[in-house]
């Protein structure tokens, strides 16, 4: 049986139906009208990094140039194929960025009717694609040893170990019993902060992003701004806070009183900066004083789902803790194993094998 596009086809080849006339338009062109239309629909740090991957891969090469109706599974192949050659060391991550950019455009010209472009078949270009230099993960992410957090926290809380930044140091070990995203804590003020429910209640975030004229293109330095918005609408929620978690609070208030800042974010200490960066270089510090192995601000946000996990903490929980809209999300990227773990996995080995050989 022919289907509706090879009786076309026929029609096409044998003159019996006129060809429409294309006004032909290149990927860099379908490109940018489809990074226009992005940008009043995502946030503006997404904006950012599909820039930064088309910057990186796609700019300057033969495929920009080339016409969208020319484009096919095989330029798709070969374009994928070279940057995965080329590059190396090309990780899933980077991979779907990549291919989210050529597939995205194709689409949106389709859809839109521009430049004669076609929908590729991407099952069959996935099937060509190098996978094998595709590398899964260049690094393995284990929690923070439980030893060291209690170190921090003691060194922090009651040694106060880093006097000069404070308030940095009571948030990031706060932040244990917290699990927030790093951008969540630099924009916790006072208001958010609930003693008598003994909850936290996040819905804002401090984000950074270019500014951007009306053609996409930067028109200034890196921006940021505490914005009342989150990643997901599941980010927007309440934490609960555990004794431990309110001493820390109310040792940072006083630590506020005391100095009598106006500003109401917790984090603040006293010189009006990026939270997000003082936080970062403040925990760098931290660690090289408290002599523990450095771990970033995320990990700890890792280290929080780790610890509830292994205490038996359901995982649609954790994952509600930390406003992920997917399980998935926080089995496969967020609970860890403790590197050092050895009496846990001897302690679950002499319950699980316990044969009798006497």
């Amino acid at each position: 049986m022919v289907s509706l596009e090879e009786w076309i086809d026929m029609g096409m080849r044998s003159g019996a139906v006129e060809t429409p006339e294309i006004d032909e338009m290149t990927f860099e062109t379908a490109y940018k009208k489809w990074f226009l239309m992005k940008m009043n629909v995502i946030r503006a740090q997404s904006c950012d990094r599909l820039e930064a991957t088309y910057n990186r891969y796609y700019a300057g090469s033969w495929l920009v140039l080339q016409n969208i109706s020319s484009i096919n599974e095989d330029t798709a192949v070969r374009f994928i194929t070279e940057i995965i050659i080329g590059c190396g060391n090309i990780t899933v991550k980077e991979f779907k960025r990549i291919y989210q950019i050529i597939n995205n455009v194709m689409v949106y010209a389709r859809d839109l009717g521009l430049g004669g472009a076609r929908l590729i078949d991407w099952h069959m270009v996935k099937r060509y694609i190098p996978e094998g230099k595709i590398v899964h993960d260049l690094h393995q992410d284990f929690a923070v040893p439980r030893a060291d957090v209690e170190k921090l926290i003691k060194l922090v809380v009651i040694c106060n170990i880093y006097p000069l930044k404070r308030s940095a140091c009571l948030c990031l070990v706060l932040n244990f019993f917290l699990g927030l995203r790093i951008g969540e804590l630099a924009a916790l003020n006072w208001q958010d902060v609930d003693f008598d429910k003994k909850v936290v209640r996040i819905f804002k975030t401090e984000t950074k992003s270019y500014e951007r004229d009306d053609e996409g293109n930067r028109s200034g330095s890196m921006v940021y701004r505490i914005v009342e918005d989150t990643k997901t609408i599941y980010s927007v929620r309440e934490i609960p806070l555990l004794p431990e978690a309110v001493y820390i609070l109310q040792q940072l208030k006083a630590h506020h009183e005391s100095c009598r800042y106006h500003n109401r974010c917790l984090a603040y200490d006293g010189k009006d900066t990026i939270l997000v960066r003082s936080l970062d270089r403040t925990l760098r510090r931290l660690c090289q004083y408290a002599e523990v192995k450095y771990f970033n601000t995320h990990m700890i946000r890792k280290t929080f789902a780790t610890m509830l996990h292994a205490s038996g903490m359901p995982t649609r929980y954790i994952s509600d803790l930390l406003g992920h809209s997917e399980m998935v999300t926080t089995e496969r990227n967020y609970i860890l194993n403790y590197k050092d773990n050895y009496s846990v996995l001897l302690e679950y080995m002499q319950k699980g094998l316990d044969f009798n050989i006497k």
